[in-house]
C-alpha cells in the first residue's frame, strides 16, 4: 500500500532548498548554542556536538546540491533525507542530555529545544508531509515518551505531566494533518482553477475565431452589396433612384459599422489590436470627428457645440484614427440617446501632457445601478434601449479597450432624466509638425486606361470589381484561379493585378510566388482580402504584395493604390 506522505514530490524538493539557503543561519546558531552548552553541561559534550553538527550539516550541504541543479533522483532525495534526519537527530541529542543532566530545572530546556524542533517539522506539512515526519517525528515521540520512560516527576505531577505531553503531542499531530489537508484542497482547487483558466481562455480564442471567420464570411457578400451600389452611384439616376442608392449605401454603411465592431472586439480579445503612434493635427482630427454628427444633432433639433480649448495648428502624437473613433462612438450615443436639449464635445489640456475629451449631452441619462455595465460588451443600459434605438452596446466596450490600449481611459457621469457627461482622458505628447510633403498623385484621378487582371473565385466580387474599375475607365478581364491567372499573364499584358487571397487550389500567395517566379518582377500585384485582421497588410506586403485592398471595396481606396 502506498501512502502519500512518504512520497518524495516539488514540495520536498522545495524544504531541501530551502534547507541549504538556511545552513549559514544553523551554524551560527549552533555557535552561540555550543558556548551555552559547554556552560550548563560541558566544554567536552558540547565540542562533540557541535563536531556531531558539522558532520550532519557537511553532508546536508553536499546531499542538497541536486536540488539546486534541477530535478534529483530517488536515490539523491534518499541522500538527503538522511542528512535532515541527521540533523535533527543531533538536536535531539542535545535535548536528551539536558533532560538526564543533574542540575534542577534541566527538562524544561530538553522541552523548549524538542518544542522548537516539533514547531520546525510542522511548518512544513503544508509543504511536504515526509519533510514535516522527518523533521517533527523524533521530537514529538522524545515529548510523548521520555516523561513516561525516564520521569523527571513523581505522584500528581508525573500524571500531570504525561497527560500534558500526549495532549501536546496529538494536538500538534493533528494541527500537522489540518495543515496537509489544506494544502492538498488548496493545490486541487488551484488545479481546478488552472484547468477552467485554460477552458476559458480556449472558448476565449474560439470565440475570437469564430468572430473573426464570421466578420470575413459577411465581408464577402458585403462587398457585392455595396461594391454594386457604388458602381450604381456613378451612373445616370433620377433623384428617386439616387435616394434608393443613397438609403443602400447608408444601410450597408450601418451593417459595416456592426461587422467593424465585431472585428475590433475580435482584435482586442485576442491581443492583434495594433495602436498606431503618428502626429497628427489634434484640432483637425476633432473637427473631423464632431462635423460628422453635428448635422444629425440639428436634424433632430439639438444644439450642438464643439469648444477646442487648445492653440489652433497643436499636433500630438498618438493614433488619430482611433481617436476619432472612440469620439465617433460618444457623439452618436449622445445624439441617439438626447431627444431635446443640446450635445457639447470639450476639449482641453489634462495633467502631464494629457488632453481631455468630454461629451456631454441633455438625454435621458444613466441609472447609477446599470452605469457599471456600460462599458461590457454587447450590453446596454436595460433590454428597453436596444428595442427602442437598436445596437450591439459594443461602442463603449470597444471605445474603453481603446483608450486603454493608448494608456487613457472613459469615465462616466450620469444620473437619469439629467443627461450623461462621458470624459475620455488620453496621453497625446506635442510633436512637430511634419515637414510638407510634394504633391503627389495619391488622390488623383487615373488619366490612362489600365489593363486590371482581377483574380477571384467569386464571380460577384469579380462583377463587383469590374463595376467599379470600368466606372474609372480602366479596362478589366476577370479569371476564378490562380492557374487561369497565370495562363491570362502568359497571353496579355496587364498594368496590375488585383488578387483574391483565399482561394481553393491555388491561394493568392501561390499565384503570387508563381508570378514572381515566371520573371514579372515589377508587376504591380494588389492583395484582395475580406481578412481584416490586425497584421493582415503589413503580412502580406512583406510576402511581396504592392498593395492591399479590403473588401467590401472603397472606391477612393480602389482609386489610390492603383494611381500609387
Amino acid at each position: 500500500m502506498k501512502f502519500a506522505v512518504f512520497e518524495f514530490d516539488e514540495g520536498f524538493d522545495g524544504v531541501a532548498r530551502a534547507a541549504r539557503r538556511m545552513g549559514p543561519s544553523r551554524c551560527a546558531t549552533v555557535a552561540l548554542y555550543s558556548v551555552l552548552v559547554a556552560l550548563t553541561l560541558s566544554p567536552v559534550f558540547a565540542a562533540g556536538w557541535a563536531s556531531l553538527f558539522l558532520i550532519a550539516e557537511g553532508w546536508s550541504w553536499w546531499a542538497t546540491r541536486p536540488h539546486m541543479r534541477g530535478v534529483p533522483t530517488t536515490a539523491q532525495r534518499v541522500w538527503y533525507l538522511g542528512s535532515a534526519l541527521a540533523l535533527n537527530l543531533v538536536w535531539v541529542g542535545l535535548a536528551l542530555a539536558y533532560w538526564f543532566a543533574a542540575f534542577a530545572g534541566s527538562e524544561y530546556f530538553a522541552l523548549l529545544i524538542w518544542s522548537a524542533l516539533l514547531f520546525n517539522g510542522m511548518s512544513h506539512a503544508y509543504r511536504s508531509p515526509l519533510a514535516s515526519l522527518i523533521f517533527g517525528g523524533p521530537s514529538a515521540l522524545c515529548i510523548w515518551l521520555t516523561p513516561l520512560l525516564a520521569p523527571r516527576f513523581h505522584g500528581a505531577e508525573q500524571v500531570f505531566v504525561a497527560a500534558g505531553a500526549t495532549i501536546y503531542v496529538g494536538y500538534a499531530i493533528i494541527s500537522a494533518s489540518r495543515a496537509v489537508q489544506a494544502a492538498h484542497n488548496l493545490a486541487a482547487a488551484r488545479r481546478e482553477l488552472e484547468a477552467q483558466t485554460r477552458d476559458a481562455q480556449a472558448a476565449n480564442q474560439a470565440k475570437s475565431a469564430f468572430l473573426a471567420m464570421m466578420s470575413h464570411e459577411l465581408r464577402t457578400p458585403m462587398n457585392g452589396v455595396l461594391g454594386m451600389a457604388h458602381a450604381l452611384e456613378r451612373t445616370e439616376l433620377d433623384l428617386r433612384q439616387r435616394q434608393y442608392v443613397e438609403t443602400l449605401l447608408r444601410s450597408g454603411g450601418g451593417l459595416m459599422t456592426i461587422l467593424n465592431d465585431v472585428l475590433d472586439l475580435a482584435k482586442i480579445e485576442s491581443g492583434k489590436f495594433d495602436i498606431q503612434t503618428r502626429p497628427f493635427e489634434l484640432r483637425q482630427a476633432v473637427m473631423r470627428a464632431s462635423d460628422l454628427w453635428a448635422q444629425a444633432a440639428y436634424e433632430k433639433g439639438l444644439a450642438f457645440t464643439c469648444e477646442v480649448e487648445l492653440p489652433a495648428g497643436q499636433w500630438r502624437t498618438g493614433d488619430d484614427a482611433r481617436l476619432r473613433q472612440i469620439l465617433q462612438n460618444l457623439l452618436s450615443n449622445a445624439v441617439k440617446f438626447t431627444s431635446e436639449g443640446e450635445i457639447r464635445l470639450m476639449v482641453r489640456s489634462a495633467l502631464e501632457d494629457g488632453i481631455m475629451f468630454t461629451v456631454s449631452d441633455t438625454g435621458m441619462g444613466i441609472d447609477e445601478a446599470v452605469i457599471g455595465r456600460l462599458f461590457q460588451g454587447f450590453s446596454q443600459a436595460d433590454t428597453s434601449i436596444s428595442r427602442r434605438f437598436g445596437g450591439t452596446g459594443l461602442g463603449l466596450a470597444i471605445s474603453r479597450e481603446l483608450a486603454r490600449l493608448m494608456g487613457g481611459d472613459i469615465r462616466v457621469e450620469s444620473r437619469l432624466g439629467e443627461g450623461s457627461h462621458f470624459t475620455l482622458t488620453l496621453p497625446l505628447a506635442p510633436a512637430d509638425p511634419p515637414a510638407p510633403q510634394p504633391a503627389d498623385a495619391a488622390g488623383a484621378p487615373v488619366t490612362q486606361q489600365l489593363q486590371v487582371l482581377v483574380v477571384d473565385d467569386n464571380p460577384t466580387n469579380q462583377e463587383v470589381a469590374r463595376a467599379l474599375l470600368e466606372a474609372i475607365g480602366a479596362l478589366v478581364d476577370t479569371v476564378s484561379s490562380g492557374l487561369e491567372a497565370l495562363a491570362s499573364l502568359e497571353a496579355r499584358q496587364f498594368d496590375v493585378v488585383l488578387m483574391d487571397i483565399h482561394m481553393p487550389g491555388m491561394n493568392g500567395i501561390q499565384t503570387l510566388e508563381a508570378i514572381r517566379a515566371s520573371g514579372r518582377a515589377s508587376l504591380p500585384v494588389v492583395a484582395l482580402t475580406a481578412d481584416a485582421m490586425a497584421g493582415e497588410c503589413d503580412r502580406l506586403i512583406a510576402l511581396g504584395f504592392n498593395g492591399y485592398v479590403s473588401k467590401p471595396i472603397e472606391p477612393a481606396a480602389l482609386v489610390r493604390v492603383l494611381t500609387h
